[in-house]
């Protein structure tokens, strides 16, 4: 018997063009917002999870070198210690999130929101941009590690960033594979 897998969800590489440009222009005006340019350009670059993302404590994110802060993912869970990694951050991650701390002043976790709430800002970002069915966590995550994958980054690296075990890629790799190959 022969198990067939949904292809996950992925944004066009125009629709991450204007996602980016609709959560920059958010970042200015008359009700300057960073959150959705912080949230989107989080999870494009790093292909976090949704509880991952929900997760981060404002310790986890070392930006001591603007140029090329780095964010580390934790677990409390101490079965879940082997997924703990360490990421790179964008570039302009750094001005972003100083942005945002001023903004919305978060104590404690990045995100002292729920993560309905944040997907309420994805939902709102994906209208205005024009993406009918909608954007979700996963369709990020997905969507970043396909351009990882386009880009070159080796199978292990990949597998290592999105904090996957040697089991569940076989399967995650497929969906990967067809989603950045030519159309048949």
């Amino acid at each position: 018997m022969r198990v067939f897998h949904l292809i996950p969800q992925i944004l066009y590489d125009a629709q991450v063009k204007s996602l980016l440009g609709v959560t920059r222009a958010r970042m200015g005006g008359d009700k300057p917002d960073a959150r959705p340019h912080l949230l989107v350009t989080l999870l494009l670059h790093t292909g976090l999870k949704k509880g991952e993302c929900m997760s981060i404590r404002l310790s986890h994110i070392d930006t001591s070198d603007p140029n090329a802060p780095v964010l580390y993912i934790r677990y409390e869970d101490p079965r879940k210690r082997m997924k703990e990694r360490k990421l790179g951050l964008a570039p302009d991650f750094t001005e972003t999130l100083a942005k945002y701390l001023e903004q919305y002043a978060p104590r404690e976790r990045l995100f002292e929101c729920t993560a309905r709430n944040l997907e309420y800002v994805l939902a709102d970002v994906a209208e205005e941009v024009g993406i009918k069915d909608g954007i979700s966590f996963e369709a990020l995550r997905m969507t970043s590690a396909v351009r990882d994958y386009r880009s070159g980054m080796p199978s292990d690296r990949l597998r290592e960033k999105l904090g996957l075990s040697k089991v569940t890629w076989r399967e995650k790799v497929k969906q990967i594979k067809t989603l950045a190959g030519p159309a048949l």
